[in-house]
């Protein structure tokens, strides 16, 4: 190759990279002056997260001094607006769960929960909580701009069932007693029932036996004055008395039931091992039950 050959190719590279260059510097100038106006519009919008990334890129030392120095005030301010979230969530015995990933509109936002801040863009926010081996959560949240670290918290995974107000126990279901200890078995139904029982006994001969008691009287001042007292008017009266009689049995034989599948039933707490103490007997005014329960009711 001769040497004017040679410095022709060689003014030839030249001059191409001195273009290239100068394309490029105008071309990155461009970029600054289009990302600045990108963020503005992203910024009225509400859209602090898109906004940002825009600044950050016209806030680079190759931007031009007035377009950089503009993009780096806006930055700040977009800082302050963005509001943040920490999310937290729980299994149903209050333990804290770390492998969950959150998703916000439907787009990936955390992998895993750490206790940090995240920060969002304002307005209303559809959250979707994933964990291996639990049904998703979702919650919507309306998220205030400039609001800092607000917690969100969810609970994941079924809590056991609550008993549902009113319903009836299952045959063979202990019932607490009142200051028992955690560990005690507690009293099953059958007691309790066969107490409504005697209980219902008693009630029904008290008001038997009252209207019995009145009827007599009124017989006695009546035709029993004359001794003329038809068989019709007395039936009545000697039918309470003889259901009332047997409503006394009944009571009694309940309440002696209930206090037999008591001793039976409570056996760890010394203070019941008496059981309920039930006294019943007849006399010249009518029947009496005497009933003593335990544990001070």
């Amino acid at each position: 190759m001769s040497v004017k050959r040679a410095l022709g190719v060689g003014l030839g590279v030249a001059l191409g990279l001195s273009l290239s260059g100068g394309a490029a510097h105008a071309l990155d100038k461009a970029q600054c002056a289009a990302a600045a106006e990108e963020a503005q519009a992203l910024r009225d919008a509400s859209k602090l997260g898109l906004a940002r990334e825009k600044l950050l890129t016209c806030a680079q030392q190759g931007c031009p001094a007035v377009v950089r120095d503009d993009c780096a005030r806006w930055l700040g301010e977009v800082d302050a607006r963005r509001p943040s979230l920490v999310f937290g969530a729980r299994d149903p015995r209050g333990g804290d769960l770390t492998d969950v990933r959150v998703s916000v509109d439907g787009r990936p936002l955390v992998e895993h929960l750490d206790g940090s801040a995240v920060s969002v863009d304002p307005g209303k926010l559809d959250l979707r909580f994933e964990s291996p081996g639990l049904p998703p959560v979702e919650r919507t949240i309306v998220v205030l701009e400039g609001q800092k670290s607000r917690l969100v918290e969810v609970v994941m995974g079924s809590a056991p069932p609550a008993a549902r107000p009113g319903a009836v126990p299952p045959p063979g279901a202990a019932l607490r007693l009142p200051g028992a200890a955690p560990g005690d078995r507690g009293v099953s139904v059958a007691p309790w029932i066969s107490l409504g029982i005697g209980a219902a006994g008693l009630a029904t001969f008290g008001v038997l036996q009252g209207l019995a008691q009145a009827e007599y009287a009124d017989l006695e001042d009546g035709c029993g004055r004359t001794s003329s007292c038809t068989e019709d008017e007395v039936a009545p009266t000697r039918t309470k008395f003889a259901v009332s009689g047997v409503m006394l049995g009944v009571g009694g034989a309940a309440l002696a039931l209930a206090a037999v599948l008591w001793l039976v039933d409570v056996r760890a707490a010394p203070a019941a091992a008496a059981g309920p103490r039930v006294t019943a007997g007849v006399g010249p005014g009518g029947g009496f039950v005497q009933l003593a329960l335990p544990f001070g009711l």
